[in-house]
């Protein structure tokens, strides 16, 4: 291979590398009203304010102790010194077993204005939320109990 065929291939991957991360976690989507959904809790540290969100039915198997059903989406605002920096959301399908080293959960993060972050593919998420197994994988499940 030349030089100048081995720097266009190189370059082919580089430049594929945001497609290819977004490709893995593209299916979690940013639902339309999802602040109309219950609103479980709201984390302050700092500068940092998280408001998380889920549906009932999430709520009603938490407080049963039971794992969360297929379909579950938790959505999390994340303000930064008062501004919205970025909203995150964490979906859970049976399909997905397979693919997330975080039961059948995959992560994917938005803009403010919607729009997916393509730089992110939600494998920190997933290495994370990891380390909750005894708790299906979300760290704030016990906040649901209220």
């Amino acid at each position: 291979m030349t030089a100048r065929k081995a720097l266009i291939v190189l370059g082919g991957v580089v430049f594929a590398m945001p497609v290819l991360a977004q490709m893995h976690n593209d299916e979690v989507a940013l639902p339309d009203g999802y602040r109309d959904a219950v609103h479980y809790t709201t984390f302050v540290r700092g500068g940092i304010t998280e408001e998380i969100y889920t549906s009932q039915e999430a709520v009603d198997a938490a407080r049963a102790g039971a794992p969360f059903p297929d379909g579950t989406v938790i959505t999390m605002d994340d303000f930064r010194g008062g501004k919205l920096t970025r909203i995150l959301v964490m979906e859970k399908r049976a399909e997905w077993a397979d693919r997330s080293a975080s039961g059948s959960w995959m992560y994917r993060e938005f803009a403010p204005d919607g729009t997916p972050n393509a730089a992110e593919d939600g494998k920190r998420c997933e290495s994370c939320h990891a380390s909750e197994a005894a708790n299906d994988y979300v760290f704030t499940r016990d906040r649901m109990m209220d």
